[in-house]
């Protein structure tokens, strides 16, 4: 039996997404806790705090950015991955290195044409569920991340 031809469409939860925004934020916001408490001068403190602010925003504006522009993936069986809107637009995603696929989870880092890269926490129900079974398929029978697979 072939596989050619077929895909997996994964709708992410919003409260999923609320809840990887809310993680992202927290994290950033201990990381300047703990620059704080380094044995550094407080210029150094102060430098390095706003570049992990910095950098933290940063992150949670293309983890914004991407979950905006997407309502749900599509990935085909021969590896492409598309993001469909609201408004039914259609738009090709790159699926890069640091993705992970387990049986009830996935970590999916993506990138959009134009260059901005996010990622999308996705989960499936204890239910039979055939698209991720599909996901799970291609998943293994494609090289993601390398000439080994992932």
């Amino acid at each position: 039996m072939s596989s050619n031809g077929f895909e997996a469409v994964l709708e992410p939860v919003a409260a999923h997404r609320r809840g990887l925004l809310v993680f992202s934020a927290c994290a950033t916001l201990i990381g300047i806790a703990l620059i704080g408490d380094m044995p550094l001068r407080p210029s150094l403190k102060a430098l390095f705090a706003l570049l992990w602010m910095w950098r933290g925003l940063l992150e949670l504006a293309s983890l914004f950015r991407g979950m905006s522009r997407t309502r749900r993936l599509r990935i085909r069986s021969t590896g492409a991955a598309e993001a469909l809107s609201n408004g039914g637009r259609v738009r090709p995603l790159e699926l890069l290195a640091g993705s992970v696929i387990l049986s009830r989870v996935a970590w999916l880092r993506l990138r959009f044409d134009d260059g901005l890269q996010y990622g999308e926490l996705v989960f499936t129900s204890g239910r039979r569920n055939d698209d991720w079974r599909r996901l799970m398929l291609i998943w293994r029978q494609r090289a993601f991340g390398g000439p080994r697979g992932s």
